[in-house]
């Protein structure tokens, strides 16, 4: 089980959610798991996360649009860690953000 969980609900923000997940994997502490709810998008968010080719992330695809509220909620409950991060498709961490939190 990983120690902190990142969970991110994302609707066709693509080229942001790129950037986030970069952030995630400049973390100086790396037991972590990133968990993607796709919320609908019309974005390829499938080969966006696939191209990372990390065991440690999950993604998830609904086909219709629910909300960030039912997107971030699915995450959370997916998630494993022993710690949460909400993250946003366009929010970026600094590299030792989950070490120090």
């Amino acid at each position: 089980m990983p120690r902190v969980s990142v969970c991110c609900s994302v609707l066709n923000q693509s080229a942001m959610l790129r950037d986030m997940i970069g952030s995630v994997f400049c973390q100086t502490f790396k037991d972590w798991e990133l968990i993607i709810v796709d919320d609908g998008s019309t974005d390829d968010i499938k080969t966006l996360v696939a191209s990372f080719k990390d065991e440690r992330m999950r993604y998830v695809r609904w086909d219709e649009n629910r909300g960030i509220p039912w997107g971030i909620n699915h995450a959370f409950s997916l998630a494993t860690g022993d710690y949460v991060q909400a993250q946003a498709a366009d929010e970026l961490i600094t590299g030792d953000k989950l070490k120090e939190q």
